[in-house]
């Protein structure tokens, strides 16, 4: 995965899509899929995150704090 500090949400959302396609097409080997749903794992939470983090944003801008 990208370092944290240089992904962007839109990066972490186009791995996640690259990830989920290559999975439902079967073009994960056995071997890579522990590995690569950890990745989609980290991806989610970084995503996550990222939400929660503009949601408080907008919601202090909003309230005036």
């Amino acid at each position: 995965m990208m370092e944290q500090e240089e992904l962007t949400y839109e990066a972490a959302m186009k791995r996640l899509e690259k990830l989920a396609q290559e999975m439902e097409a079967g073009e994960v080997a056995i071997d890579l899929l522990a590995p690569k749903l950890k990745e989609a794992q980290q991806l989610l939470a970084f995503c996550k995150d990222k939400l929660t983090k503009a949601d408080e944003e907008v919601q202090k801008l909003l309230t005036g704090q």
